[in-house]
């Protein structure tokens, strides 16, 4: 079974003095992935991709970028070793990129409903599987901030069950805008990963 994952983005209407200007909630839901890449290589033409299954792929890094079809666009990865070793030169090349925000926020903070609502719990750095209070609870996101930590993985496992699919979110991409998961990861995540 191919994990999708769905993401809005409401930004609030801004206010200045009486007046209020109103402007039109834009709904970015992801319906299909255009891959860039799987596992590093390039991807240009959906025969090749046809080629790498989507049931391959398991972990999608989304990014906040659509093609003219309105496919997100979204880096694929077959295994754990290709992802961190991914990461470890994005690291690399994004550090000198990342203007720092302040103290930024440390923490990345997940939410019981859509856009922020409800309780949430924060995680700061690492891996852990949520407690029985927090599995499959988890309805949005808020990142850190790219000069804390470099992603947020949510897992629909624990490390126990092998930890399943995984959808990853790249600070440096998604700081400052709230994730609301969709009915395929809605309540779904096990586990929580940040590094």
């Amino acid at each position: 079974m191919i994990c999708f994952l769905v993401i809005a983005m409401g930004f609030t209407p801004v206010t200045a003095g009486a007046a209020t200007a109103a402007y039109e909630e834009k709904d970015y839901t992801i319906k299909s992935f255009h891959y860039l890449t799987v596992d590093g290589n390039d991807i240009d033409s959906q025969a090749k991709i046809n080629n790498t299954s989507d049931n391959d792929i398991k972990v999608t890094m989304v990014l906040p970028k659509q093609n003219k079809e309105g496919d997100w666009l979204a880096y694929g990865f077959t295994s754990m070793e290709t992802l961190e070793a991914f990461i470890e030169k994005d690291k690399k090349r994004l550090q000198n990129k990342i203007d720092i925000m302040g103290s930024g926020s440390c923490c990345t903070d997940f939410y019981e409903h859509r856009n922020k609502g409800g309780q949430y719990i924060y995680w700061r750095y690492g891996f852990t599987n949520l407690s029985s209070s927090w599995n499959d609870r988890i309805s949005s996101l808020s990142t850190a901030s790219p000069s804390s930590s470099y992603s947020t993985t949510l897992w629909e496992h624990t490390s126990t069950q092998g930890y399943g699919k995984g959808v990853l979110f790249r600070h440096s991409d998604w700081y400052g805008k709230t994730a609301n998961m969709a009915s395929d990861w809605n309540d779904r995540a096990s586990a929580i990963q940040i590094k």
